[in-house]
């Protein structure tokens, strides 16, 4: 509950800097260029996004972690963390997401899910950048290694799951096994729930510091996309 009150606080702060002109608007064109060929990409190997959404640019914000934020009026937005200033961070980051976009949910992600998306930002920043990204910890790392093993075995098992079923997180074992022709054993670890225990909440103090004056600015700014 915590860590989602200043996550929101702190996207309502990069939404009023945008309104208020203090962000550079030409790079956020840049990251929606990219964001959209990142988006054909995903689209290629692992099949259509849910079109009923409209995608707005990304936004650079304070959060400690990016992600997409479904928005009212079907609307999402990928928003990125401090990072994303540097191209091939915001690039990494952007692969990551798109993996969510594709059908966007308010669910958790299963270990298939977010594994696919490691799996997928890896590759683009590599093939791209020639970068080798770390996972970040040992929850993502083991999420990419788990889904590696299908990947390998057939690049578009993605796309043939989401022809079944659209949301990545819906898909259950028995998909998995029929489809994938993997173990069930195998297929019980991608269906499982992915575990963000290895978060940590911010503490009262930084909530007392930035969290009041965040709110106050930032409240009207998301009418700026809404309407």
């Amino acid at each position: 509950m915590e860590i989602k009150l200043m996550e929101v606080l702190l996207r309502l702060e990069a939404d009023t800097k945008h309104l208020l002109g203090a962000t550079d608007r030409s790079y956020e064109q840049t990251l929606m260029d990219e964001q959209l060929k990142i988006i054909e990409e995903a689209e290629s190997l692992f099949g259509p996004r849910d079109c009923t959404y409209e995608l707005l640019p990304p936004r650079i914000t304070e959060c400690r972690c990016a992600r997409p934020y479904i928005l009212p009026f079907r609307k999402i937005r990928i928003y990125l963390t401090a990072g994303s200033k540097n191209r091939p961070v915001a690039s990494y980051l952007l692969a990551h997401e798109v993996v969510h976009v594709l059908g966007p949910t308010r669910t958790w992600a299963t270990v298939l899910e977010e594994g696919l998306a490691t799996y997928f930002g890896h590759a683009y920043a590599k093939r791209v950048y020639g970068l080798e990204f770390n996972a970040g910890n040992r929850w993502y790392d083991a999420a990419k290694r788990a889904v590696a093993p299908l990947m390998v075995k057939n690049k578009f098992v993605i796309k043939e799951l989401r022809a079944r079923q659209p949301q990545l997180s819906e898909v259950d074992e028995k998909l998995l096994v029929e489809v994938g022709g993997i173990e069930p054993d195998h297929a019980k670890i991608l269906c499982a729930k992915f575990d963000r225990s290895w978060q940590t909440a911010p503490t009262w103090s930084e909530y007392a510091s930035r969290g009041g004056q965040m709110f106050v600015n930032g409240f009207h700014s998301l009418w700026e996309e809404w309407t």
